[in-house]
């Protein structure tokens, strides 16, 4: 059996750049042992068998820069057992198993095992290839969850103290999430975070930035999307040794929970008073129509104060925020008893204020359609009917957007038009003056679409009847996506014990 392998069988390509200095130290090294009569190598090269290549034999596998180098000293054979090693298995395994320890960067050995994940339907066989741990390869693999900030920070080792677990730890946190972290370490808050172990690191980022749902008030499953309530649902890696009771991150989800559950406590008892503790002022922010407090009176930090004494105080509930649902008794300031208080919506006012809010979002699908060109061009008469209405504005040259304080040309059309020949006759000629004409007719629609202002329903209708755009369809489509809020049942209970209980008077007065 022929030992010897010719140097120009074997295939060797370069997977990663090189490095001079160490390339120079492994070539005096090679030389050094050759005039002392040893074998070149220390190591030995691992070569692969190559099938259907007619200018190649094997593969090298691990050992690139070592089969260089016995090229440059001039040696044309490798001997088996001696130079060389045969393996098998997939190639990118093995060169990743060779490196891993030595050579690797955190980047290269990320993008490595991402590329090897394609290779493996579980991570568990992924894992046992390489010979690391599930949960290794899982929290290495979410490394590539950081964010932008967090990569550039790692990569420029903004905080010393930091290890790749202190790095795999924030990656299993949403984006927006792991740059509020950023901010928190670096405050004077987080400054005790560098002298604190990795999991006690862990277990303080947890508690602050993710919720404990049995600390809720309400059964809570999580939302079902953030990154520990996927874990949680879909394996068994990442969160078990982390999270040891369920926690969920997507804060959005759980306060729009905590708003739903403080007004379905509210409908059950109206006198109660709503307080925040949100130090942003309510007026100064538009009124989320989406809350299910935004019918409901809120009093801001400075409109009140907890009671000194409860027997002389007034109930109340804090409306948002970590203590949402708590109850608490407070006094108002001198200021809020002057003002008298909002008087509560009834059931029927906010079910006028919620079928305002579907308008204007059915409104809003159709400017929408009507921007992206996915509605029909009216007939020209139609269109010269809404010039003598609305007027249209300069059908050529650019223009002044206010909205992004640049200059605009969405025709491509000069600003002088030396022949009327210029412009296209006909059906884009149509279309043209069309979009012109709408661009005055989306800004009266968009008049009624926020504020007091009230909604311009009939507008909408006209010209959702002009451009083939089905307006109710829109409107059907916004009550799915803006249902009732599960607190009007409470209220309609409330309102009816209320009636019955005036009605029950009204009889005892008669008789």
């Amino acid at each position: 059996m022929n030992t010897k392998i010719s140097v120009s069988r074997i295939k060797c390509e370069a997977d990663r750049a090189c490095n001079k200095a160490d390339d120079m130290h492994l070539l005096a090294s090679v030389k050094n042992r050759i005039a002392k009569g040893l074998k070149p190598l220390l190591q030995s090269i691992a070569l692969q068998k190559l099938e259907n290549d007619p200018n190649f034999d094997y593969v090298v596998e691990d050992g690139r820069r070592r089969f260089k180098t016995l090229g440059a000293v001039g040696i044309t054979e490798l001997e088996l057992g001696q130079e060389a090693i045969i393996i098998d298995g997939d190639s990118e395994v093995n060169a990743y198993v060779a490196n891993q320890h030595t050579n690797l960067s955190l980047a290269e050995e990320i993008t490595k095992l991402y590329s090897m994940r394609e290779k493996f339907q579980t991570l568990d066989a992924l894992a046992a290839e390489i010979g690391h741990s599930s949960t290794w390869v899982a929290r290495r693999l979410n490394l590539l969850s950081l964010s932008e900030l967090w990569k550039k920070a790692m990569k420029e080792k903004v905080f010393g103290y930091m290890s790749v677990s202190h790095y795999e730890t924030i990656a299993t946190f949403p984006p927006t999430i792991q740059d509020d972290i950023f901010d928190f370490i670096r405050s004077v808050e987080g400054r005790d975070m560098k002298t604190m172990s990795v999991r006690k690191f862990s277990e303080t980022l947890y508690e602050k930035f993710a919720t404990l749902l049995s600390g809720l008030p309400w059964k809570e499953e999580g939302c079902g999307e953030c990154p520990a309530c996927r874990e949680r649902k879909e394996t068994n890696f990442l969160f078990a040794d982390l999270i040891p009771e369920p926690r969920c991150m997507n804060r959005e989800y759980l306060e729009k929970k905590r708003q739903e559950y403080v007004a379905s406590l509210a409908a059950q008892e109206p006198e109660t008073v709503l307080v925040t503790q949100n130090y942003h002022a309510h007026d100064e922010n538009p009124e989320d129509e989406n809350s299910p407090l935004a019918e409901s009176t809120v009093l801001g930090p400075g409109d009140w104060k907890a009671a000194e004494k409860p027997e002389n105080g007034v109930p109340a509930i804090i409306a948002d925020g970590p203590q949402a649902g708590t109850r608490i008794t407070i006094q108002r300031p001198e200021a809020s008893v002057e003002a008298a208080p909002k008087k509560s919506k009834t059931l029927a006012e906010r079910k006028a204020a919620k079928t305002k809010q579907r308008q204007r979002k059915a409104i809003a699908k159709l400017v929408s359609a009507i921007k992206t060109g996915e509605t029909t061009t009216p007939d020209r008469t139609s269109i010269y009917r809404m010039i003598a209405c609305k007027g249209v504005n300069a059908v050529c040259g650019s223009h002044f957007d206010f909205k992004t304080k640049e200059r605009s040309n969405p025709t491509k059309l000069p600003d002088k038009i030396m022949s009327y020949n210029a412009l296209d006759s006909g059906e884009s000629l149509d279309k043209l003056m069309w979009e012109r004409v709408c661009e005055n007719i989306v800004k009266e629609l968009e008049y009624g679409q926020s504020g007091p202002e009230e909604v311009c329903w009939e507008e909408a209708s006209l010209i959702a009847e002009l451009v083939k755009f089905d307006l109710g369809k829109a409107f059907e489509e916004a009550v799915k996506e803006l249902p009732d809020p599960k607190a009007w049942e409470a209220l309609a209970k409330a309102e009816l014990k209320k009636l019955e209980a005036e009605q029950e008077n009204i009889e005892q007065e008669a008789a």
